[in-house]
């Protein structure tokens, strides 16, 4: 939100500032975007066994 809403501005007062965050955060919500998975299911079970828990078969 720093990066994108913020960036490099001065806000005068915070009703201001809670506008500028409110209308950031209404369209960043309204333009979700999707998730590009790299991993098959296998392959991530394989590499992140840390954090799969164990399937009982």
């Amino acid at each position: 939100m720093t990066r994108q809403c913020l960036a490099h501005r001065r806000i005068a007062d915070i009703e201001t500032l809670q506008q500028e965050i409110g209308a950031w955060s209404e369209d960043v919500n309204q333009s979700q975007r999707g998730v590009d998975w790299q991993l098959k299911i296998d392959n991530a079970r394989c590499k992140l066994k840390s954090v799969y828990p164990k399937i009982k078969t």
